[in-house]
């Protein structure tokens, strides 16, 4: 995007393409060929008028960045406008923000509420209350391992399904045990990739659709093992911590 305007509930930005809204709960894609005049209705204001007479308004962060935004997309606008107008907008409804911060509330009540239940179990139970603070690490390690162990699932079977492969070439050290690879995707872009092998040289599998997800080539039977193990792992640290912390309730 050639430049951004962050506002109120909004942020807008354009390209060679058109002008892009993201709202709340939906983005509105708009076609440079279906505006007919971008102007400040007021310092922090910017609209966007089309050809066909309806308006989107966007509230600007600051004057200088409103009239920076104006100026800018007017430069844009092709000489030939579509008088369709808004049969050429396109909107596209999703969560938004409003999920993304419900979702981080509800992650947040969790240890808030975990220290609740550390206080009524030592007000209740007296010193039962160490077992619930020593079984709390397993607790945080299992879910740590298992968080690790489905993500890494995840980018083993997305791999797999549509992964390239290609020679990374050992460009350094991350730390005293990582080996930095480089590796060149098809587009021509380099990325790194980090580690433990030895080898100068490796075979590494990567994600067209996002090149910097990658993963150094394994025997697939092995990869299951190992994928298995540290999930049995998790499982067996997460029930540890489970008895220690939340026993006295079964």
């Amino acid at each position: 995007m050639s430049q951004i305007l962050n506002g109120r509930g909004v942020s807008a930005s354009f390209d060679s393409d058109g002008v892009r809204l993201d709202l709340r709960r939906r983005r509105v894609d708009i076609p440079l060929a279906a505006v007919r005049e971008v102007r400040t209705a007021e310092d922090r204001v910017v609209e966007i008028v089309l050809t066909d007479g309806a308006t989107h308004r966007v509230e600007g962060g600051n004057p200088t960045a409103t009239a920076a935004f104006v100026a800018a997309l007017t430069a844009e606008l092709p000489r030939r406008r579509d008088p369709a107008g808004s049969a050429l907008v396109t909107t596209t409804e999703y969560g938004g923000n409003a999920d993304a911060w419900a979702a981080l509330a509800m992650i947040a009540a969790l240890p808030l509420a975990y220290v609740g239940y550390v206080v009524w179990v030592g007000v209740t139970h007296g010193t039962r209350v160490v077992a619930v603070i020593v079984g709390t690490l397993p607790l945080v390690f299992g879910l740590g391992v298992l968080f690790l162990t489905v993500q890494e699932a995840f980018r083993r079977i997305v791999l797999a399904r549509r992964g390239i492969t290609v020679l990374a070439q050992a460009v350094g050290k991350d730390g005293k045990k990582n080996v930095v690879y480089e590796y060149v995707d098809a587009e021509g872009r380099v990325h790194k990739y980090s580690c433990r092998r030895k080898a100068q040289r490796t075979q590494l599998a990567y994600d067209p659709h996002k090149p910097e997800r990658a993963a150094h080539a394994m025997w697939p039977p092995f990869a299951v093992l190992k994928l298995l193990t540290f999930f049995i792992g998790s499982l067996f640290w997460l029930y540890v911590g489970g008895y220690l912390s939340f026993g006295l309730l079964w």
